[in-house]
């Protein structure tokens, strides 16, 4: 079960063709990944920067980063930084936390393998 937070649509739909070996859910916000983590907790989530709300900037992640250890604590979390600002990233997301390429096919790649699927 695989949960990603994004609103770039090229990404979502790159990775939903890619994961057929997982159940793939996408949330364009952090209160949408909230409830389905409520609900049922993921084996993987995959935060895309670029889906934090800009008022927050990068240190909206963090939030997001401490809910999901909380909730979900044996997930694993991986992070689509930005490009360019990959070590302000994962400064905010602390350890434990696998930073993913930001060219699309790269990301989708990276999650792949985290999830096993070919």
């Amino acid at each position: 079960l695989v949960y990603c937070l994004t609103r770039d649509h090229e990404l979502a739909a790159a990775l939903d063709r890619r994961l057929s070996g997982a159940l793939a859910f996408f949330y364009n916000d952090a209160a949408r990944l909230h409830q389905a983590v409520g609900l049922r907790p993921p084996s993987m989530v995959v935060i895309d920067t670029g889906a934090i709300r800009p008022e927050f900037g990068d240190a909206g992640l963090g939030p997001v980063v401490d809910f999901l250890r909380n909730r979900a604590p044996d997930a694993r979390l991986a992070v689509r930084p930005k490009a360019g600002v990959e070590h302000l990233v994962a400064a905010e997301a602390g350890e434990g936390v696998e930073l993913t390429p930001h060219e699309v096919a790269a990301c989708v790649d990276a999650v792949a393998v985290a999830c096993g699927c070919p």
